[in-house]
């Protein structure tokens, strides 16, 4: 996923506080029938191994855990805080009175 550096969050202690505080995590696999998303809540433990360690949950009933064994590489989204920017919001645009999708 490309994000420029400006907007790319790096710091630990700010990626651990936004999955704490948004715990919801999209869990991305990859399988037969292509791509997945699944939401599901995970919990951080950032004192297990260098990274720390996700853990989550699903029931039996929920066929991910068949299709995404122990081991399979995936990816997991946390969204942060959402909100829209009317270009109002920037100065240059109220002389102009230009508006633009942000």
């Amino acid at each position: 996923m490309y994000i420029p550096a400006h907007f790319a969050e790096t710091r630990p202690d700010e990626l651990t506080r936004i999955i704490r505080a948004r715990p919801l995590g999209m869990l991305v696999t990859q399988g037969d029938a292509g791509l997945d998303a699944d939401h599901i809540p995970f919990e951080y433990d950032a004192s297990a191994g260098s990274h720390g360690l996700l853990t989550a949950h699903v029931a039996r009933a929920n066929p991910l855990w068949q299709r995404c064994p122990s081991g399979t590489p995936v990816m997991v989204v946390f969204r942060g805080a959402e909100a829209y920017v009317s270009p109002s919001w920037y100065p240059s645009k109220h002389e102009t009175q230009r508006q633009v999708p942000t």
